[in-house]
């Protein structure tokens, strides 16, 4: 299955419990962007007028990618122009996941964002040989990386991204495709300033390397298609205690910031075997 959109979908097994499928990406464990973005469908499956800006969730347990995860979803607030909802996802009758999201009725108001000056050009394909190429594609999105060497530089690295859908969706469904794919590569950029890549450079990693997102934040600031390019920029903050910490930034093709994320996670040093 190929169609992001359809795998977003979820079976509704009372109003406010709702249940969705695991994939496997060959990692031992579910993706976070995928019970990231199905939690959101989850919510968003309660709200009715109101669009979502604001996302916050934590990474509890390690999901099992060979059982479906349980969405139990509290209706905290209804308000005339907000709504605020609390997902938890469940598995084996322990939480594994949980998120807080808000909700605005669509309004106008002040609009300022900084320009992304000089855009990256799309490259056409993606080069096997490329040093930072993704080595855990998934089959429900493109990446593309912008520049062929960016493990030297401490100031992060820029790709660009869209997801794999079919026919028209919903504003609240490509919000749900983007965080799907915003979890792939932003906890990574942490590791950079300490000379470590994102291609090539992969399996010394997970070598010398325990990594593990702990948490997630996500701010939509304007409408946007998840099956268009994106240009999602993702910059180091800071490392210790080992935690990383790190920002991303996402524009259209136009330049224009439609999103921002930021995510903490684990970056624990092993202890290597002589």
């Amino acid at each position: 299955m190929t169609d992001i959109s359809s795998f977003m979908e979820l079976e509704r097994i009372e109003d406010n419990i709702f249940r969705g499928d695991s994939q496997d990406l060959n990692t031992g464990q579910v993706y976070g962007g995928q019970v990231l973005g199905q939690a959101l469908v989850a919510a968003q499956h309660t709200v009715e007028e109101q669009a979502l800006h604001s996302v916050h969730a934590y990474f509890l347990r390690r999901g099992d990618v060979t059982t479906p995860i349980v969405y139990e979803v509290d209706r905290s607030r209804d308000g005339r122009s907000f709504a605020a909802r609390r997902v938890i996802a469940i598995q084996h009758g322990r939480p594994i996941f949980t998120l807080s999201a808000s909700f605005q009725i669509p309004e106008d108001g002040l609009d300022y964002s900084e320009p992304l000056e000089n855009i990256p050009a799309i490259p056409e394909a993606i080069d096997a040989d490329v040093e930072n190429a993704p080595t855990r594609p998934s089959a429900y999105a493109d990446i593309r990386p912008v520049s062929r060497k960016l493990a030297p530089d401490p100031n992060g690295f820029q790709w660009w991204i869209r997801g794999r859908t079919e026919g028209d969706l919903t504003d609240a469904m490509h919000k749900a495709v983007f965080a799907y794919m915003s979890d792939f590569g932003l906890l990574g950029s942490t590791l950079i300033p300490h000379g470590y890549g994102m291609g090539r450079d992969r399996a010394r990693r997970i070598k010398e390397i325990v990594l593990a997102s702990v948490d997630h934040a996500i701010w939509f600031h304007r409408p946007f298609r998840a099956n268009d390019w994106l240009l999602y920029e993702c910059t180091p903050i800071s490392t210790s205690g080992a935690r990383g910490l790190a920002s991303g930034k996402v524009y259209n093709e136009e330049g224009v910031l439609v999103a921002t994320t930021i995510q903490e996670g684990l970056i624990r040093p092993r202890t290597l075997k002589k």
